[in-house]
């Protein structure tokens, strides 16, 4: 019988520079992050390359601690504590990977003790971790629920936990809902993790832009579109959107506290992206009598010979809900899509699974739910 290797943490020290050595050190730990993703999702897109995570590492508006796991000299496991400088700065967000073929060893238990520690000591109260889990199961003949890979055994349909915001639920024989239930956290929200291909059949996108453009009073809205810098007269009018993102949004309750917003942190969040190398495309609704931006939506491409990109926030403020305005914007940005980044065919939307309206969007797009994420929270030590 082999005898289990022991866990050694780690913290990394975060590199100031990306030289040979960072690249190596991160390149590893983006490897194994893209191996536990694949292994849940069942893609390999969804993961930073070790550039940029040396600049993800660099975030102006948290501090990050980055921590290891080793078995026998192996990297197994990896933990980022991420501690919030502007909002929140009660909590902490930790974000776990383990090494598929090191998930039964405890790497998972020691690195989240070892982060939970690294939390406490920063007066950290609000334990936050992210889990990320397979895609929809199929229903068995006999009505049982079993996992669409088989990596699931199957289960009782009743065996479920549902998040405190009604937004979905989870399977309690789920490897990664177990591993939170164990430790103490209770379910806050869930997210689809979904696919759009993209170019969208062009009868399809002619249909649904007519169903749109004829809504009644869609002659009261204009879109606007751009990649990169945002003109300079919406400045403003895009900073008050963002800051609505948490009241205006789709989820009830508020998830996240109001963070302010001005046409400086526009400027400031824009020369991050290209910082970063990151491709913004944007659009806007303008509401035409008022001459206010009611709705935005926006894409990140990573560097311009992307062949995928990542859905961002997109929100229409509540006055103006019901006007077909969400797949208004999303079919615009489609189209500039098309048009300027023709090498793009994938578009990866994490969307909020009580976001009614937006997943109907997505889904009238053809959106394809590949697995899920979830937030968890417990508190510790006294209010």
């Amino acid at each position: 019988m082999s005898i289990p290797q022991p866990v050694v943490i780690q913290q990394v020290r975060i590199p100031d520079t990306f030289d040979d050595d960072a690249a190596q050190v991160l390149g590893e730990i983006a490897e194994l992050v893209r191996r536990s993703r694949e292994s849940v999702w069942g893609t390999g897109d969804l993961v930073n390359d070790a550039e940029d995570l040396f600049r993800d590492l660099h975030d102006p508006w948290e501090r990050v601690v980055l921590l290891t796991a080793r078995t026998d000299g192996q990297l197994a496991g990896r933990a980022e504590v991420r501690l919030p400088l502007i909002v929140e700065t009660r909590s902490a967000q930790i974000f776990l990977a383990v090494d598929p073929d090191h998930e039964t060893g405890g790497v998972g238990s020691e690195l989240l003790a070892a982060a939970e520690s690294v939390a406490q000591s920063e007066a950290r109260r609000v334990m936050v971790i992210h889990s990320e889990h397979p895609g929809p199961q199929d229903i068995q003949g006999d009505g049982r629920i079993g996992s669409a890979t088989g990596a699931l055994p199957i289960i009782d349909p009743d065996a479920w936990i549902s998040a405190a915001d009604g937004s979905g639920r989870l399977p309690v024989a789920n490897r990664q809902t177990r591993f939170a239930v164990r430790f103490g956290y209770e379910l806050q929200t869930v997210s689809d993790v979904s696919r759009i291909r993209v170019p969208l059949d062009p009868h399809e996108h002619e249909r649904l832009s007519s169903e749109v453009e004829s809504h009644p009073g869609a002659e009261d809205y204009r879109i606007h579109t751009w990649m990169g810098a945002a003109p300079q007269n919406w400045l403003d009018s895009l900073a008050k959107l963002h800051e609505r993102i948490p009241s205006d949004s789709f989820v009830p309750p508020r998830l996240w506290a109001e963070e302010p917003w001005d046409a400086d942190r526009v400027r400031r969040t824009e020369a991050l992206r290209e910082e970063n190398g990151d491709i913004s495309l944007m659009s806007v609704v303008e509401h035409v009598p008022s001459r206010e931006l009611v709705g935005m939506t926006e894409v990140v491409l990573p560097g311009p010979d992307a062949s995928i990109c990542f859905q961002d926030e997109t929100v229409v403020l509540r006055d103006h809900r019901g006007r077909r305005l969400g797949l208004r914007l999303k079919l615009a940005n489609l189209a500039a899509l098309e048009r300027q980044t023709p090498n793009v065919h994938s578009i990866y939307v994490w969307t909020h699974s009580g976001n009614i309206r937006m997943n109907w969007v997505n889904r009238r797009l053809g959106a394809q739910t590949l697995g899920r994420s979830a937030v968890w929270s417990r508190r510790v030590g006294i209010e």
